[in-house]
């Protein structure tokens, strides 16, 4: 039941719901993913589209992968700064 009170696993499971909203296409114009994505928010900017290629190019599931990593490792990261807090204030 400790799992329940980790951030590490209710951030993924938020974004699978928008993936599911954007496979189901209620998110048809894909705005739900690319504002909860940070790699979106990159993969969008004028610097990105020089170097490397145009957003329209990546795979979908790639943002969908990418986005389930990013929110588990912040979510690892927000759970780390948590212990450290309650382990030096409690």
């Amino acid at each position: 039941m400790k799992i329940f009170k980790k951030f590490s696993f209710w951030s993924p499971i938020i974004y699978l719901v928008v993936i599911f909203l954007n496979l189901i296409g209620v998110d048809d114009k894909n705005i739900l993913l690319f504002f909860t994505h940070p790699f979106g928010w990159i993969a969008e900017t004028h610097w990105f589209v020089v170097n490397f290629t145009h957003p329209s190019n990546i795979p979908l599931f790639v943002f969908y992968i990418t986005g389930l990593l990013t929110w588990f490792l912040a979510g690892l990261l927000i759970d780390k700064i948590i212990h450290k807090f309650k382990k030096k204030y409690v």
